[in-house]
């Protein structure tokens, strides 16, 4: 931080100057503050003293001063530096990036040789992805010091993430040249040298890869990975001759890797591509009879691996063999009685002959246990455990296939053998869940963990399992269980409890369909996801000169690419995704809704009603802002109070929460541009998920922009033509254009009209056509009949009874438990024929017996307890 031109002081200020950066590089702060105002007192407008005290305090959270003071030291000092240095690291510390390079650059103008300053600069670039700056600011330093190996290696990397392989190769190479004698440390040698293959992989050398990797086999430290990746490299060369040594070697080291069966097998098939997970169709004769042989020499020589005996259930086609192989692998788990064990045979079941033998195989073993206690074929008597998990294993076999009815039969009869057993009733829980009794398998699982209240994965669960049903308030105390006293939604906001902050937002957003003050609280949740991945991408920021210090350049750039596209995990996508519902909705529900419903109640009451329902209101909003403030008090005592029990002394205060129930943030001023900023997200990181383009058109079409409605429709029909969703979106959205036709300007229109065969709607066909002919080629799928017949009532609303017909024709035997809500829903609201409805459900209910949504109030109510008495 020390200017390199003469900043105008006398000796004695010049040496206190550079005292105020050492207490600031030495975190002195109070020191620093003090000679700071000490050369101020004698020259009130020096520049970099002003910039370094602005500094000194924004290290002690008086950030307007410490922005006032630097802003005055670049306006004193225009020229040095040091003071557009500081600017930028104040920006730095607020995360204004761009901000910050501006100043960087600003104060290049004046020192373009500064090397903090270029190294700073460095670093914003790579955290902003300014890929071209990053290798300019990077060729600059290495020219300055071309003595620094962390100067060749961080270029390196910035010309490999431009994907500029044979620059960041030869980079590499220039620097080897220049190494002499025995390298300082073993470690960094070998990731240099790891780094340069990887580097040649990715260009497709291949076989440079593979040469460069076997001439530097004695320098590599991770003998493993160099295993590993020879073996890669000889089986994507096709050399499988050679590489199935290796593989075969790898797994005498762990017959439990299933990535090293994967080569394996790709080996010996001679395939192109190494399978993990073998499909029953993507397997003829003579493959399967060469995988047979493979597999019964693996388990001759690992008889211990479980692998080895678990993968041939994959890949087998012969329903005699895989009866055997069944056998084989499910007893020895079986009797030492591990309850993970069916989520292990859960894959087998997208097979529905192999699911057959599955269940066949159980029946017989639970029907010789109750006869003789033996198991078939077996002579000695087994443990009195092995029933009960049988029929623990059973029952989730019969779950699996829909038939909850015996599921629960036989996970009650398990119950009876051995009632302490916790693992039974979380899996009854679960079949209640899949049977649609929300309310009874969130019973279940909190009896579940009633029984060990320090296992904090069933707390998780049986919270989860709240927040299905909706059970909001109990769910929110059994997480605090296992959360810092007295600070709850904190706590779980600072270990970024993701999956909690996902359920409870959904939960209130199923809640808000009665009571629209939930989406506040909604969009609190899904907010503070889309946080949690802003801290995610901001975290990186340390690791750019780390990981060059430390050499681990591969893992840098893996690291690098992940958060390149951390906003597709699946937490992100479905945080945005139920941000922008919620906003569409506030959209599509104002609250005017509830005024002029209130307006129209007030005009039929007396003046005196009138007068006393004015000063109810009032009293009512009072109350409620006094209740806010009191909230906000008891925050920030509580935040006060939490500081001062851990000792912060220094330590900056917490922020305190402005708006812990979301309420600002659900009366946005425009909720359709909030909604944009998470679809536009979406649109460049979850490009693949139907949902985020009908989404897009569902947003366009609120916001007016038919052309974007246009170009997001034709993402979705590209993707899934066939899809309801996708038909749904393209009917709304003709049907809009429909009526606004008459003002639509000339040249959208005659663009909509070109694109209309884009979209699966051709000209001169009709919508009503469109809507029969995608029902005729859906051949009674419900889901599209569903779509089809709410489609019919919006197209012809005076065949309201032909489209209610094809709802009612559905067979509910053949309809999934959503399916059967939204048909059972569509009859009730959009046709509005209650007694339609209340047959629909009658049917319902003898396939869906025990869910929630069809049962009335007082039978689910004794259901809960009679749930509750079973369990018991």
């Amino acid at each position: 931080m020390t200017s390199t031109r003469e900043n105008g002081l006398p000796s004695k200020e010049a040496g206190l100057f550079k005292q105020i950066v050492k207490h600031y590089e030495t975190k002195q702060y109070k020191k620093g503050i003090k000679a700071a105002d000490t050369v101020l007192k004698k020259f009130p407008d020096h520049g970099e003293t002003l910039s370094m005290k602005g500094l000194i305090l924004n290290c002690v959270d008086r950030k307007a001063e410490a922005y006032e003071l630097v802003r005055k030291g670049v306006k004193m000092d225009i020229k040095s530096h040091v003071c557009w240095h500081v600017y930028g690291l104040l920006y730095r510390s607020d995360r204004e990036y761009l901000q910050a390079i501006k100043c960087y650059r600003g104060a290049l103008r004046h020192d373009p040789d500064n090397m903090q300053i270029l190294r700073d600069l460095s670093m914003l670039q790579v955290q902003m992805r300014d890929l071209e700056g990053f290798v300019q600011t990077r060729q600059h330093l290495l020219t300055l010091k071309p003595t620094n190996k962390n100067n060749w290696f961080t270029f390196a990397v910035a010309a490999h993430l431009m994907n500029r392989y044979d620059k960041a190769v030869n980079i590499v190479k220039a620097h080897e040249d220049t190494l002499e004698g025995t390298p300082e440390n073993d470690y960094e040698h070998s990731e240099m040298l790891l780094y340069k293959n990887m580097l040649l992989e990715e260009d497709g050398q291949l076989q440079e890869a593979l040469d460069h990797l076997e001439s530097c086999e004695k320098d590599i430290v991770d003998r493993l990975f160099w295993l590993e990746k020879r073996a890669q490299l000889l089986r994507q060369l096709n050399r499988h001759a050679d590489a199935e040594p290796l593989y075969r070697q790898l797994l005498k080291r762990n017959p439990e890797h299933v990535g090293y069966h994967a080569g394996l097998q790709a080996c010996v098939l001679g395939a192109g591509r190494a399978i993990e997970n073998w499909m029953p169709e993507e397997v003829d004769e003579a493959t399967e009879a060469k995988l047979k042989v493979l597999y019964a020499e693996l388990q001759h020589h690992h008889p211990k691996s479980t692998v080895c005996r678990r993968l041939p259930l994959d890949f087998a086609r012969d329903g005699a063999h895989f009866r055997i192989a069944c056998k084989t692998y499910i007893l020895p788990p079986l009797r030492k009685g591990v309850p993970s064990l069916f989520a292990d045979l859960k894959p087998l079941y997208r097979s529905k002959p192999k699911a057959e033998v599955l269940g066949a195989i159980l029946e017989e073993w639970l029907k010789s246990l109750e006869a003789d206690g033996k198991l078939p074929g077996e002579s000695r008597h087994e443990m009195p455990t092995v029933i009960m998990w049988v029929r623990a294993l059973l029952a989730q076999h019969y779950d699996q296939v829909g038939e909850s009815a015996r599921a629960l039969a036989q996970i009650d009869l398990a119950i009876q053998h051995t009632p302490t057993l916790l693992d039974l009733y979380m899996l009854k829980a679960r079949m209640y869940k899949h049977a649609g009794a929300l309310l009874q398998a969130s019973e279940c699982m909190n009896l579940a963990r009633q029984m060990d209240l320090a296992d904090r994965y069933i707390n998780t669960k049986a919270t989860r399992y709240m927040l299905r049903a909706n059970q909001v308030d109990e769910a929110q105390k059994t997480i605090a269980l296992f959360t810092k006293d007295g600070d709850q939604k904190s706590n779980l906001f600072d270990m970024q409890c993701m999956w909690y902050e996902l359920e409870i937002g959904q939960a209130y957003c199923r809640l808000a369909r009665t009571d629209a003050s939930h989406y506040g609280r909604a969009l609190k949740q899904f907010t503070s996801v889309d946080k949690h991945f802003t801290d995610i991408i901001e975290d990186q920021f340390d690791f750019h000169t780390y990981c060059i210090r430390k050499m681990t350049l591969r893992a840098y750039v893996n690291m690098l690419r992940m958060e390149d596209t951390v906003h597709g995990h699946a937490y992100y996508v479905r945080a945005a995704m139920g941000a922008i519902e919620v906003y569409i909705a506030l959209v599509d529900k104002p609250k005017q809704d509830a005024a002029a419903a209130a307006a129209a109640d007030e005009s039929q009451m007396s003046a005196g009603e009138r007068k006393k329902l004015e000063s109810k209101k009032r009293k009512a909003e009072a109350k409620a802002k006094a209740e806010a403030e009191e909230a906000k008090a008891k925050a920030a005592v509580a935040a006060k109070a939490e500081k001062g029990a851990k000792g912060n002394k220094g330590k900056p205060d917490k922020p305190v929460d402005e708006d812990p129930e979301g309420a600002a943030l659900a009366s946005v001023d425009d909720p359709l541009e909030k909604a944009s900023v998470f679809l536009r997200t979406l649109q460049q990181h979850a490009p693949k998920n139907l949902r985020t383009h009908t989404l897009a058109c569902a947003l366009a079409l609120r916001k007016k922009r038919y052309l974007l409605a246009l170009r997001a429709l034709r993402r979705a029909v590209a993707l899934a033509p066939a899809d309801p969703d996708v038909h749904t979106a393209t009917v709304e959205f003709l049907l809009e254009m429909d009526k606004e036709a008459a003002i639509l300007p000339p040249t959208i229109a005659r663009v909509l009209e070109a694109n209309r065969a884009a979209i699966g709607a051709p000209p001169g066909k009709s919508l009503e056509e469109l809507n029969k002919a995608f029902l005729l080629k859906a051949e009674g799928a419900p889901a599209a009949v569903l779509a089809a017949a709410a489609l019919q009532l919006q197209i012809a609303p005076a065949q309201k009874d032909a489209a209610k017909a094809l709802v009612t024709s559905l067979d509910p035997s053949k309809l999934s438990l959503a399916l059967a809500v939204r048909a059972h829903t569509l009859l009730a609201t959009s046709f509005g024929d209650a007694a339609a409805a209340e047959a629909f459900g009658a049917k319902v209910r003898a396939r869906y017996p025990l869910a929630d949504y069809f049962q009335p109030p007082e039978v689910l109510s004794q259901g809960i307890q009679d749930g509750k008495g079973a369990s018991e």
